[in-house]
């Protein structure tokens, strides 16, 4: 009966914070509640961070050469860059804890390209490019309050504010550059065994000056995660709701059913994760039709361990669309971070194989995105890879991967299609230094034999522009760093 009534309170106290949330009133001062502060000695505050200063040089990285081909881009582009974070974890009582992360940069950034500030120009050499300037602004990359508790017969408890957020193995969505608004509520009935429910928060419309809130766009979560022995099983379903118009008559609605495993085999690691979508684009076809959505992808991998040599394998495939079919886009769509998931060139660094959704066409449902991190929408890829520890303080690491489109694609600026799917062979290689407790130097880089299907990127840029031209050149990129953590 207690534990009923426990329930039900909780139930009530749920439905008054959220009419409190709609509700349009004027709140005198002092009025909200606020919890008394305890002393210091009763809680505890910590302080940490991270300084990263890196510098990369790219060469060939828009896979024309300057002098055989006629491009006017220069080959060559290096630069430095600098990213700061500052970290306060306040945890006022062992169940209740606050965090905040400070960033440099603003919405759209977070490194600071070294000598890219406005300066204060003094002196003789008074120009606004003299130096003598601060770095950029500070953002708010996470701020949350987290709390848990066994009040509800079962250890449970939620995470509101601003936070990191991915799903699984990132594949679908995997949003832990920048983070999003977000609920999330937990409960863990058995040993093992965790539920969760979460509702983000992609863009509100009230914050752009519309009178109406039919444009927002939400993302809803539902996940479960369960371990039996050495197995661990998780799931979710996720539901995209992103209007597009004002009246709430064009928009997508996608759904994004994700199962996976991963399992200690004891001679190896194994893994698996497979996603289907499903929905809709609402009334952006001719006459007002809706497009369909049908995209999956799929991943399964491999660890071993042979003495001080780790041994990975892997192999990921993300349906494309069919260009041919133009009320249905089958991309698996993604939702993805800036960064680096798989490969360093193909994946990260150079336009993928991604296929941009077009709505309203009568001709094709999708085109050539020539972007990058669109993750695994119209791509598959198999790697091998291995790292080991060469010096207590030396650790190097390698990845070879074969690359390739799922779909051929229409070229950006053309409208002809390509036949060529292979994308190239990439070799990847990293070599990390601790020079010092928290204290860490590294180079990384990755070579790409590119193939045809860069023929989208460059036309060939033979004297007559073919389509079917000589095949891209080859692209390279190092980056090295050196990180501080407190």
């Amino acid at each position: 009966m207690k534990k009923l009534l426990i329930l039900m309170l909780s139930v009530i106290a749920l439905f008054a914070f959220v009419a409190t949330s709609f509700a349009l009133h004027a709140v005198p001062e002092n009025y909200e509640y606020s919890p008394a502060v305890v002393k210091a000695k009763k809680s505890m505050i910590e302080l940490g961070g991270e300084l990263r200063m890196r510098g990369i040089y790219e060469n060939n990285n828009d896979l024309v050469d300057t002098e055989s081909d006629g491009d006017t881009n220069d080959d060559q582009e290096a630069s430095y860059d600098y990213r700061f974070r500052l970290d306060t974890k306040a945890t006022v009582s062992p169940n209740t804890m606050g965090f905040i992360q400070l960033e440099t940069g603003d919405e759209n950034r977070a490194d600071e390209v070294w000598g890219t500030c406005t300066s204060e120009a003094n002196g003789v050499y008074d120009f606004a490019s003299s130096g003598n300037c601060k770095g950029e602004t500070i953002t708010i990359r996470q701020a949350y309050i987290a709390h848990q508790g066994t009040g509800l017969g079962m250890l449970s408890g939620f995470k509101v504010g601003h936070m990191l957020l991915a799903l699984g193995n990132g594949m679908f969505f995997n949003h832990t550059d920048w983070g999003d608004d977000a609920i999330i509520l937990w409960m863990q009935p058995a040993d093992g065994t965790e539920i969760s429910l979460a509702t983000i928060k992609f863009q509100d419309s009230n914050n752009l000056g519309t009178t109406t809130t039919a444009d927002d766009s939400d993302a809803y979560v539902l996940m479960g995660e369960s371990a039996i022995g050495n197995i661990n099983l998780s799931g979710d379903v996720t539901l995209v709701h992103d209007n597009q118009s004002p009246a709430g008559d064009k928009g997508i609605k996608l759904w994004n059913i994700g199962v996976r495993a991963d399992a200690d085999l004891g001679v190896a690691m194994v893994k698996g994760d497979l996603e289907f979508q499903t929905g809709k684009i609402e009334g952006t076809q001719a006459g007002g039709d809706d497009m369909d959505l049908g995209g999956w992808a799929m991943m399964i991998g491999a660890d071993f361990k042979l003495g001080e040599v780790n041994l990975g394998a892997e192999f990921a495939y993300g349906s494309g669309d069919d260009i041919d079919t133009e009320d249905e886009y089958e991309g698996f769509v993604t939702s993805l971070a800036d960064g680096q998931r798989s490969s360093f060139l193909a994946d990260y660094r150079l336009d993928g194989s991604g296929q941009a959704i077009v709505v309203g066409s009568t001709t094709t449902s999708s085109a050539w995105a020539s972007d990058n991190n669109h993750g695994l929408n119209n791509h598959w890829y198999l790697n091998v890879g291995a790292d080991a520890k060469v010096h207590p303080d030396v650790k190097v690491s390698g990845d070879v991967y074969y690359l390739s489109a799922t779909e051929k694609v229409a070229n950006d600026t053309a409208t002809a299609e390509l036949e060529d799917t292979y994308m190239g062979v990439e070799v990847d290689a990293k070599v990390t230094y601790q020079i010092d407790t928290n204290l860490v130097y590294y180079i990384e880089g990755g070579y790409l034999f590119a193939g045809d299907f860069y023929k989208n990127a460059t036309l060939g840029k033979d004297p007559d522009n073919s389509l079917n031209a000589n095949s891209p050149d080859n692209a390279y990129t190092v980056r090295h760093g050196i990180i501080l953590s407190f």
